[in-house]
C-alpha cells in the first residue's frame, strides 16, 4: 500500500496539497482503513506526505526552497558518504547495485526508475557504516524522489544520464577510487537539481513584487 500511494504521489496523480482522506481512499483502493493508515504514516516518515490539525494528511507540496536545501545538504553529505563507502562497501553491495543499476536501464515505467534509483543510492549509504550519515541521507533521497520524477519527466535525456552516471559510480567504487566517486555522484545529483530547478519555476506561481 507504501509503495502504490507513493508511486501516485510521485507520478503526479495525487498533486500537491491533494487532502488524503482514510476512508476515500481505502474506498478507492479497495482496502480497509488500516493499511491505509500505515502507508500514510510511513510516507509521513519519508516526507512525502504532511499533517496539520486543521487540514489533516496531505501530499507534499514541491518547491524551489526545498529543492535548494536538500540538494546543498546532499552536496555536503555525499563526499563523507562516499570516503566511508569505497573503504567499507561490500563485493556483494556493489553487485545489488549492479543489478538495480541494469533494471533501471531496462525499466519502461519511469516511476518504476525512480523507485529503483532511491535503492541504488541507499547502498552507497549504508556501505559508509556511519548511522547518522545514512539516516539523514536516506531522509533526503526519499523526499528528493519528488524532484528526481520531476526531473526525468522534463528532460527525455535526464534518464539516460542517470543510467550512465549510475555505471560510472559502480566501477569507481569497484576500483576504490574516491576522487572519481566523489566527483561523478556530485555531478549526478547537481544535474538532478538544474533540471527539477527548472521544473519547479513552471509549477510556482510568479512572485508579486510591490
Amino acid at each position: 500500500m507504501t509503495d502504490r500511494l507513493r508511486e501516485a504521489i510521485i507520478s503526479g496523480e495525487l498533486a500537491g496539497g491533494t487532502r488524503l482522506v482514510q476512508a476515500e481512499l481505502a474506498q478507492r483502493l479497495a482496502v480497509s482503513v488500516t493499511p491505509v493508515r500505515e502507508a500514510l504514516r510511513n510516507l509521513m516518515s519519508e516526507g512525502l506526505v504532511d499533517y496539520s490539525p486543521f487540514q489533516g494528511a496531505t501530499v507534499h507540496k514541491t518547491s524551489r526552497a526545498e529543492l535548494e536545501d536538500v540538494y546543498e545538504l546532499r552536496s555536503v553529505l555525499i563526499p563523507l558518504a562516499v570516503r566511508e563507502g569505497v573503504k567499507n562497501i561490500t563485493t556483494e553491495e556493489l553487485d545489488a547495485a549492479e543489478e538495480l543499476a541494469r533494471q533501471m536501464e531496462s525499466a519502461t515505467d519511469p516511476i518504476a526508475w525512480v523507485e529503483l534509483n532511491r535503492e541504488f543510492h541507499k547502498i552507497f549509504y549504508v556501505a559508509s557504516r556511519r548511522p547518522k550519515v545514512y539516516e539523514l541521507l536516506a531522509r533526503l533521497a526519499d523526499l528528493s524522489s519528488l524532484y528526481v520524477g520531476m526531473s526525468i519527466s522534463g528532460d527525455a535525456e535526464r534518464r539516460a544520464r542517470g543510467d550512465d552516471d549510475h555505471v560510472e559510480i559502480l566501477r569507481a567504487y569497484r576500483c576504490g577510487d574516491v576522487e572519481a566517486a566523489t566527483q561523478v555522484t556530485l555531478t549526478h545529483n547537481l544535474d538532478t537539481l538544474d533540471v527539477a530547478r527548472d521544473m519547479v519555476e513552471e509549477l510556482e506561481p510568479p512572485t508579486v513584487k510591490s
